[in-house]
């Protein structure tokens, strides 16, 4: 008779440790602006709307004329607000009738250029036209793109050298990546001080010949989820 000999097998399990780390790479640069943008803001109070809007429009077609003698197409020049609105006038905290609010905006946009810029602006400061002037300062498309571009790349970079240096510090090793977060970051063009001004007078009266415009600061981010083993 046969004897079933039963040999032990060891079966030897390896628990690998496995974990997982997040990190948040950032990046962040300054870049000169390459396009400058103006808005013109024209605001009339008159006894009555025809007469608000009257005024308000001899005063938005002087600005539009001043703008084509210095090189802008009509198709150039934007209308970014549009608005007639009745307010009730008071006297003595009595009421006494209505009156109509007109504005308009128009809004033109370049290449940034400091000599172009105090070009625009002293030829646009016509007394009959007196509008509020609002400046800002952005970035091209193509420099946009450029830039964002450069933004992942160093935000990259950054989550990943956050992980090495926190792995080596508690003993782990990154074994690869297991996700991708990304969002766009944010750009803020930033508005000149001295922007908003009610009746402008001739910037060649002041003195503009220090005028640059500051740096753009922009940012962005991605989010990395790493899996680190001992």
């Amino acid at each position: 008779m046969k004897k079933l000999i039963l040999t032990p097998i060891l079966f030897l399990v390896i628990f690998l440790a496995h974990a997982q780390l997040n990190v948040t790479g950032q990046a962040t640069l300054s870049v000169q602006p390459e396009r400058t943008t103006i808005s013109y803001a024209i605001n009339e109070t008159k006894d009555s709307y025809d007469e608000a809007l009257t005024t308000m429009t001899n005063r938005i077609d002087v600005l539009t004329k001043s703008l084509t003698k210095i090189g802008f197409k009509k198709e150039d020049i934007k209308t970014s607000n549009f608005n007639i609105r009745q307010n009730r006038k008071y006297r003595q905290n009595e009421p006494k009738g209505f009156e109509y609010v007109a504005s308009q905006t128009l809004m033109i946009e370049f290449d940034h250029s400091t000599k172009r810029l105090l070009e625009v602006l002293n030829k646009t400061a016509s007394d009959e036209a007196a509008p509020g002037v609002s400046i800002s300062f952005g970035m091209s498309d193509e420099q946009t793109q450029k830039v964002k571009t450069q933004l992942m790349q160093m935000a990259v970079s950054d989550a990943k050298a956050k992980a090495e240096t926190l792995a080596s510090a508690t003993g782990y090793t990154i074994k690869g990546i297991k996700e991708i977060n990304y969002g766009s970051g944010s750009s803020q063009p930033r508005p000149y001080a001295a922007s908003q001004m009610g009746m402008m007078k001739s910037f060649a009266e002041s003195d503009m010949s220090n005028f640059e415009a500051q740096d753009l600061t922009v940012s962005d981010q991605v989010f990395i989820s790493y899996e680190i083993m001992k």
